[in-house]
């Protein structure tokens, strides 16, 4: 999938062994994402690192504008 970020916003980074490990800051552009039930939406990000958002922020973020899917 293809997403815009209009607004940026904080995700949430993994660890190697799929733990939280902090925050990641998602700037505003163009990213390719998927999503995971488990996971919620996996966002690459340029530096090769991968953002994570639950289903719930992923909801909001397209109901408040900052965030838009271009292409499944």
């Amino acid at each position: 999938m293809h997403i815009h970020v209009n607004n940026g916003f904080l995700g949430r980074r993994h660890s190697a062994d799929d733990l939280d490990s902090g925050f990641s800051p998602i700037s505003p552009g163009d990213y390719l994402a998927s999503f995971d039930p488990n996971k919620g939406l996996s966002i690459q990000k340029e530096t090769g690192e991968t953002a994570y958002i639950k289903l719930a922020q992923f909801e909001e973020k397209i109901a408040l504008g900052a965030l838009i899917v271009l292409a499944i």
